[in-house]
């Protein structure tokens, strides 16, 4: 079972109000009962935070970054990794790193938490929201502002906030070429593309694989593909399952947005009765934990996620210090990982 603030105060015997300015980085907890709540949080596995290091060392005067992000239902594996990194920055400069959800119905309305309002939250650092609208309703804060990954129409938000993101395109172009080489000629895509948060890693993803297919004379299996399917959709087995069931075939390869939807995908085409990579490869993109856990392991491709923190936390206290510095736009370099879903 989860903990909860609810958990946390009654342990302690404080008010819930208590708890929560405290876990938030708001003012009006003294710095003895703040640490007393971060230490039992941290006991009790409270996931607010979601780091290990988070709760460890007790809160300076320097203020908090807001971590904002959107309810997410692949979050926790690749993001803690980020999280790690900006944490293991922020803390040793005096910052705490605080988190802040927004779910659909939030980012439509433009709903942000309450703690963006304080004087206690010195910079934002968001991830997963792409939408251009949001990102300009946020900058109206005027706080120094950080984004990993970016929305598809980015250009208007060059020299406005920091840009910190991964190379998508090259090894995507390096496992279908490899595969092309091998014989494989039916290649589709699974990740959603169209929906108006989408971030731009996944459309370079899909991009590059319609790229280096049309250099080989070769083009996208669009019937087999899920180009307009959400994160509830690929939750959904039946829905996924149903769907494949009218292909006429199977592709032999699927690249997904990411590992999350490409290890959904496999359990589903496995569910079914087809053998992966025997009848279908499948490769992803992130290389989350799971991705090397699964059956068969899955050919992914890997990112540095807790760089990516690291230049985060490192833009946004640079930004602190000198609002005037150059805006950075910053991309890491990826590296395929070639294992058992892909018969290369």
């Amino acid at each position: 079972m989860n903990c909860t603030i609810k958990d946390i105060a009654k342990e302690l015997n404080l008010s819930r109000n208590t708890v929560s300015k405290a876990l938030n980085g708001s003012p009006g907890v003294s710095d003895e009962t703040r640490k007393k709540i971060q230490e039992k949080a941290r006991e009790m596995n409270y996931r607010q935070f979601l780091i290990d290091n988070s709760l460890s060392k007790p809160m300076t005067n320097q203020g908090s970054i807001l971590f904002l992000t959107r309810a997410s239902a692949d979050f926790s594996e690749f993001w803690v990794k980020v999280m790690k990194g900006i944490e293991s920055v922020l803390s040793e400069n005096g910052y705490q790193l605080v988190l802040g959800v927004m779910n659909s119905e939030d980012l439509e309305n433009l709903r942000f938490p309450a703690i963006l309002t304080t004087s206690n939250i010195k910079g934002i650092i968001m991830v997963e929201i792409c939408e251009t609208r949001v990102c300009n309703a946020l900058l109206e804060y005027n706080l120094p502002t950080v984004t990993v990954d970016m929305p598809s129409n980015y250009s208007e938000l060059i020299g406005k906030l920091d840009i910190i993101t991964m190379e998508n395109k090259i090894n995507v172009s390096h496992i279908v070429n490899k595969l092309i080489k091998k014989g494989y000629s039916r290649f589709a895509f699974a990740g959603d593309i169209y929906s108006e948060n989408v971030g731009r890693g996944f459309k370079e993803r899909y991009e590059s694989l319609l790229a280096t297919l049309e250099n080989s004379n070769l083009s996208l299996d669009i019937d087999c593909s899920f180009r307009y399917e959400t994160e509830k959709d690929f939750m959904n087995v039946n829905y996924l399952a149903d769907k494949i069931k009218k292909f006429p075939s199977l592709p032999q390869v699927y690249i997904c947005g990411n590992d999350w939807t490409a290890i959904h995908l496999m359990h589903t085409i496995q569910h079914l009765g087809y053998k992966v990579p025997h009848d279908v490869s499948i490769v992803g993109f992130d290389n989350i934990p799971d991705s090397a856990k699964c059956t068969p392991s899955l050919t992914t491709i890997d990112t540095p996620k807790e760089h990516l923190g690291i230049t985060a936390a490192n833009s946004i206290l640079q930004r602190i210090k000198d609002p005037k510095v150059p805006y950075v736009y910053s991309q890491y370099s990826t590296q395929l990982i070639l294992r058992n879903s892909t018969n290369h």
